[in-house]
């Protein structure tokens, strides 16, 4: 099956820790590409976000999908295993200290699950690609001081 990876990563002046708070929001994540609605989140007793179901648009038809937990590390890494009908993958986002602030590299890899989404893939990875740079560097934009 068709496989692709994207990676994109933008600096902010906020503290890691502020950006790491943020990532327990499930509206954070409609910002972080591939997703354009969260709904149903799942949340843990101490706050945590620990799953949710999301819309995504590519090539003009809505997917409804799921996110489960794929790796924690607090304050350094948070990944996703997300699915739909069309494609899964994992979506990361690491986070590293800078001098100013914050660094935040986001990671999306996606795989088509069938024949006729092989046949589709194209067009959806396209999507998702071109809109990964912007997402992410919006995400960093709003967690400006």
């Amino acid at each position: 099956m068709p496989s692709q990876t994207f990676t994109h990563e933008a600096s902010t002046d906020a503290p890691i820790e502020a950006v790491w708070a943020k990532l327990d929001q499930p509206d954070t994540w409609e910002s972080i590409g591939g997703v354009d609605r969260v709904f149903d989140p799942k949340i843990d007793d101490q706050g945590r976000l620990i799953g949710f179901s999301f819309d995504t648009v590519a090539a003009g038809r809505k997917y409804v999908g799921k996110a489960t937990p794929n790796e924690r590390v607090e304050g350094k890494r948070m990944a996703w295993n997300v699915h739909n009908t069309e494609v899964r993958g994992v979506t990361t986002v690491i986070l590293n200290r800078s001098a100013t602030g914050t660094v935040i590299t986001v990671v999306l890899e996606v795989e088509s699950v069938g024949l006729l989404s092989s046949m589709i893939f194209p067009i959806i990875a396209g999507a998702i690609g071109s809109g990964l740079p912007r997402s992410v560097e919006d995400f960093a934009a709003g967690l400006q001081d």
